[in-house]
């Protein structure tokens, strides 16, 4: 009788190992990925040109693949046709939400429900409330931070920078000022409190290993307490920025402050949730405010860093952005919003590195809600579906010489030839991210203020020398 119940045993442990790892009958016939080398690079954080290296071969040949990861199987794609089908039909490719994908993680609890990971009317109603935060951006902040910044490179004299560091400094003393009217003065202030514990925490929610074994987060060695009680300290944060901004606006001031543009994008938030038809409690509006910080500062941060890499090793583009500055702007330092709009080239660089160094490599994990045809391929429901962005940029597919920096490419902004659907830095369709332009405000101001003053180069000792080296959390 024993035999026969550790028989049973094993076999029920066999059969659910066999459950886990057998592929899908629709995708048997999808080319496989090694999961061994994605475990391998996630470990290691290797950047997406190296996850680009170990798949280039099958996605250009392709345009599909699969993977095993954590008992599911993935397909990553960097084909047109199926890239547009998932951008654009939101409903049938409904985004994996933190809760339902993590529930009780470290991720999900400290952003929660918010306009990224969202779906249906809630993601509409988020949506609204965020969407209408930027929709006038007061340029007067941008501005007196890029001044700002400037007197902090003074303070350099002309000595070698840690340029991401720098880099992310000054996007979150940008965003402080311009999201949430807080000044972090993190530029003057490197080891702020609170910019200290939100690093931490953002390390550890970044942790590939709680990736690879999501599981192990429910144990209670590797629950993570202390960067539970630093995501505490960071929501108490966020309530005092909410409730003090919910007092200032039952002022006078609040209404010269929309008359003017002047109102900060936390205020413009608050106030858009007072829609009845669109409400949003102040929890959602402080998982909104965590997500804006990811986005708003992080993938600036990585943007500045490798254009400026670019401009170091390319002197010829570096030379040209500065003779434009000095047409267009003259003795100005910062440009007004038409100005930027006449700064051509600038604008051409900034796309092209966008392309060679995307700051978001893939987009979030999608799920198809039903059987979905892909040429020979049956996608079932829930299948976890992945958009490698960095694949799509790098592809010779749809791009001449790749590999090379061509800020040509973009010349002709309305191009019918080159599909829309090969440059997605910012995402696509009606799920864009929503501070595309803040961003490339930012970058075209940090850039005049820094190049009409200085010239970049880089140190002669540098490990990056040859090649910029990517990591996938930097």
């Amino acid at each position: 009788m024993l035999f026969a119940t550790i028989l049973v045993f094993i076999s029920f442990i066999a059969y659910k190992i066999y459950q886990t790892f057998r592929v899908p009958e629709g995708l048997k016939d999808v080319p496989t990925l090694s999961c061994l080398k994605l475990f391998k690079s996630m470990l290691s954080i290797e950047g997406p040109d190296k996850r680009w290296e170990d798949t280039r071969k099958i996605l250009e040949k392709d345009g599909i693949g699969k993977f095993w990861f954590n008992g599911e199987w993935y397909v990553v794609t960097t084909d047109l046709e199926l890239t547009k089908d998932v951008i654009a039909k939101t409903d049938l490719y409904p985004k994996s939400s933190l809760e339902e994908s993590n529930p009780g993680s470290l991720m999900a609890s400290y952003y929660g429900t918010n306009v990224v990971f969202s779906n249906g009317d809630v993601w509409k109603r988020h949506r609204y409330n965020t969407n209408s935060a930027f929709k006038n951006l007061p340029m007067h902040l941008f501005d007196e931070t890029a001044l700002k910044f400037l007197k902090v490179i003074e303070k350099i004299d002309n000595g070698p920078i840690e340029v991401k560091g720098l880099m992310d400094r000054l996007t979150l003393d940008v965003l402080g000022k311009v999201a949430f009217g807080f000044d972090f003065n993190n530029l003057e202030d490197p080891t702020n409190v609170y910019v200290a514990t939100y690093q931490e925490v953002t390390e550890e929610c970044n942790k590939p290993i709680y990736f690879i074994c999501p599981f192990i987060e429910y144990i209670p060695y590797f629950y993570r307490t202390e960067a539970r009680k630093k995501i505490a300290k960071i929501n108490d944060f966020y309530n005092g920025l909410i409730e003090k901004k919910r007092k200032s606006m039952e002022t006078d001031e609040w209404s010269k402050k929309i008359d003017n543009n002047s109102a900060d994008l936390l205020e413009c938030m608050i106030n858009a949730s007072n829609n009845p038809k669109y409400p949003m409690s102040d929890e959602e509006i402080r998982h909104n405010l965590a997500i804006l910080m990811l986005a708003g500062h992080e993938t600036t941060a990585t943007a500045l860093t490798t254009i400026l890499y670019v401009l170091a090793t390319h002197k010829d583009v570096q030379s040209k952005v500065y003779e434009e500055l000095l047409c267009v702007l003259g003795d100005n330092l910062t440009p007004t919003i038409e100005q930027q709009r006449e700064l051509k080239y600038m604008n051409m660089v900034l796309n092209e590195n966008l392309r060679f160094y995307p700051p978001v490599y893939q987009l979030p994990r999608r799920e198809n809600a039903e059987i979905i045809k892909f040429r020979n391929h049956t996608l079932l429901p829930k299948t976890p579906i992945l958009i490698n962005i960095y694949g799509i940029h790098h592809s010779s597919k749809y791009w001449k010489n790749p590999e090379e920096f061509i800020p040509e490419r973009f010349e002709n902004e309305h191009d019918e030839k080159r599909d829309q659907h090969t440059w997605l830095p910012f995402g696509g369709g009606s799920r864009i991210c929503l501070g595309n332009n803040f961003s490339l405000i930012e970058q075209r101001l940090m850039l005049c203020t820094l190049l009409k003053k200085y010239e970049v180069s880089l140190p002669a000792d540098s490990i990056h020398k040859d090649k910029l080296h990517l990591y996938l959390f930097n």
